[in-house]
């Protein structure tokens, strides 16, 4: 009898759940309005829409109520559209357009959908009540982040409590004590997992900084070698220099690197000069394009790269390729080293937090668009994203191949009415010469075959297929690679 009256409120508050808010009619017209904006040519038309429950929202900054709206809904594709393309809207976008995560639009081709083909969607609209009733706004949740714990009374814990504990004890004004601390943790754990790789003679797969998309996308790589029978493990680093650093060391066995710094090593050129200068280096795959990006809050100053002299610009770690590519991009803006002053986060969450914090005025980034973190800061109308001028494209695609023009197409941020252009480089799987043949091909099969990037939670996911492997590749492949995408052509 408890358990039928508990049910029956529960029935009632879900229904009555969903007769607050917006309507059908609202959030489907919502939709239908997005879309629109976006598509100057139209793409998808919705087929169906099922409205589902509703749930309340924090209030807006200015204290207005806000509702998030659930639906199913049912997209058929109006023409040919490549969700992958390189130029286009990419599945991460499109599902921030919808309210959806990656996960809940299911029908995207790898390759490209037709014309006629249907795409299901687990979606939401947020809306927000005004005097006017009730009006569709922007809104990205931010992730949910889930960590693991040592036992408790174990040496591993104890040595947690004891740096925590130092950690908490330092007075509240002395954030470079703080960041001390941080970055010889950071080192410290990058340390220890190369270690006991090495004991256990793992396949190292080197990515990036924690969480980062380097870091996802080598970890599900690895996750399908390991699969295959491989022994593999993903490495976090701090990016594409620190990534060919151990591969010449022999420390990793394949790397994710930026194609400009990939290019650098095989050359000899910049910090590669000398014994770091690396011939054997080989690609395997072109991945995704990266875009780079220089954020500034919307409410800011700052108008254009121009109007960065003088101020502070978070420019990724020293060892990355964000820093190195940031520099090339302020010289073709006339902005030599030492105009801008260019500071570091040990994440690119703590660089967001910077720039809200206004202790930097802009932040660089050269990232798998779009971004989550920028991503949520547009749909508050906080942040804007600077265009590169005509001029500055051109002088960086003409003096290094490694870059490549790029669009940000309408709708890649919440907010973005028009294209951004940019540059960017492609995201590259590379090894050396001396990487068996066997390996580099377990390495593509799990890649092209195998790996569901996008079920990982990778936005770039969505854009690794056949059809681009061997775009923006800026240096010479291995013979395997080349020997496997000859046998396995892309689709067409």
């Amino acid at each position: 009898m408890i358990r039928r009256l508990l049910l029956l409120v529960l029935a009632a508050v879900l229904l009555s759940g969903c007769s607050r808010g917006p309507d059908q009619s609202q959030v489907q017209a919502a939709v239908e309005h997005r879309l629109q904006a976006v598509f100057a040519k139209p793409v998808l038309n919705v087929e169906s829409l099922r409205r589902l429950g509703s749930g309340p929202l924090a209030d807006a900054p200015d204290g207005a109520a806000r509702r998030i709206v659930y639906f199913n809904g049912r997209f058929r594709l109006a023409r040919d559209y490549a969700f992958s393309d390189w130029q286009s809207l990419n599945p991460a976008a499109l599902a921030t357009l919808l309210g959806a995560t990656e996960r809940g639009v299911e029908g995207i081709a790898r390759d490209g959908n037709r014309a006629g083909d249907l795409l299901q969607v687990r979606g939401s609209v947020t809306f927000r009540e005004g005097p006017d009733g009730w009006q569709a706004v922007d809104f990205v949740p931010p992730p949910q982040a889930t960590a693991s714990q040592a036992a408790a009374g174990s040496p591993a814990r104890t040595t947690i409590e004891r740096i925590q504990n130092l950690f908490n004890t330092l007075p509240p004004n002395s954030p470079r004590a703080r960041a001390i601390i941080t970055e010889e943790l950071a080192a410290a754990d990058r340390q220890i997992t190369r270690r006991l790789d090495r004991l256990r003679r793992a396949f190292v797969v080197a990515g990036g900084p924690e969480a980062g998309e380097y870091d996802l996308v080598a970890r599900t790589i690895a996750a399908r070698l390991t699969a295959q029978g491989f022994s593999a493990s993903g490495s976090s680093t701090q990016g594409s220099i620190e990534n060919l650093q151990l591969l010449q060391r022999g420390a990793a066995n394949i790397a994710l690197a930026q194609g400009d710094i990939a290019r650098q090593a095989y050359l000899g050129q910049g910090a590669f000069g000398g014994t770091a200068h690396n011939p054997d280096l080989r690609a395997i795959a072109s991945l995704y394009p990266e875009a780079f990006h220089i954020a500034v809050l919307a409410d800011g100053p700052v108008q254009s790269i121009a109007d960065l002299r003088g101020r502070r610009l978070d420019a990724g770690l020293a060892a990355s390729g964000t820093r190195a590519s940031t520099l090339q991009v302020l010289a073709a803006h006339g902005l030599p080293a030492g105009s801008v002053e260019l500071v570091s986060s040990t994440n690119f969450d703590q660089a967001v937090r910077a720039l809200l914090d206004k202790q930097v005025d802009a932040i660089a980034s050269v990232i798998h668009a779009p971004a989550r973190q920028l991503q949520r800061l547009a749909a508050d109308h906080r942040l804007r994203i600077l265009p590169l001028s005509p001029p500055a494209i051109a002088q960086l695609a003409r003096d290094d191949p490694a870059f490549v023009r790029l669009v940000l197409a309408p709708g890649t941020y919440p907010g973005q009415g028009a294209p951004i252009a940019t540059v960017g480089v492609t995201a590259l799987l590379v090894t050396g010469t001396d990487t068996p043949a066997d390996e580099v091909r377990g390495v593509l099969q799990a890649v092209f075959e195998q790996a569901d990037f996008v079920a990982a939670g990778s936005p770039a996911g969505g854009q690794i297929t056949r059809a681009t492997a061997r775009e923006g590749v800026t240096i010479p492949m291995h013979d395997a690679a080349e020997r496997y995408f000859k046998a396995e052509p892309a689709p067409r």
